[in-house]
């Protein structure tokens, strides 16, 4: 009888100890379809001036989280800057779009595609400049990834 008690408490306390191990067992990231489009995009416009995205893996899934563009307008350089850890715009495939603002000429946005064999970034933008929701600015622009 003694035996049989000792041999259930082990067995309860193998089980503890496990559950307890399962519990604090790291939970890992899920890695999205293109892993390797993480990280910072920099590059020059159609305008010859820069712009900067970076990409981020939120829960499995590809996000721009951060952009930096400057465009020249008719007031001179005019930078369009944003950034959020939940995600600006999501990349669902290799394509995206992020929505900036609208205007009488249309949507103001900065978007692109992926090219995944070249490691590059071509895209185009729209925007407005600042108090002008007539005149929409557009280009193109070229990127690659940094380490």
């Amino acid at each position: 009888m003694k035996r049989v008690f000792i041999i259930i408490m082990l067995i309860a306390c193998v089980m503890l100890i496990n559950s307890t191990f399962l519990s604090c067992k790291k939970k890992e990231t899920a890695l999205p379809n293109f892993p390797q489009l993480i990280g910072d995009w920099t590059g020059t416009t159609s305008q010859g001036t820069r712009i900067y995205l970076g990409v981020t893996n939120i829960k499995g899934n590809l996000y721009i989280n951060q952009y930096d563009l400057m465009v020249y307008t008719n007031t001179g350089y005019q930078e369009y800057k944003a950034g959020s850890s939940n995600g600006l715009a999501s990349i669902p495939s290799t394509q995206f779009k992020i929505h900036i603002g609208t205007g009488d000429a249309g949507e103001s946005y900065i978007g692109g595609t992926f090219d995944i064999p070249d490691t590059t970034l071509f895209g185009s933008f729209a925007v407005y400049p600042p108090g002008d929701t007539i005149d929409l600015i557009t280009g193109t622009y070229s990127s690659i990834r940094g380490n």
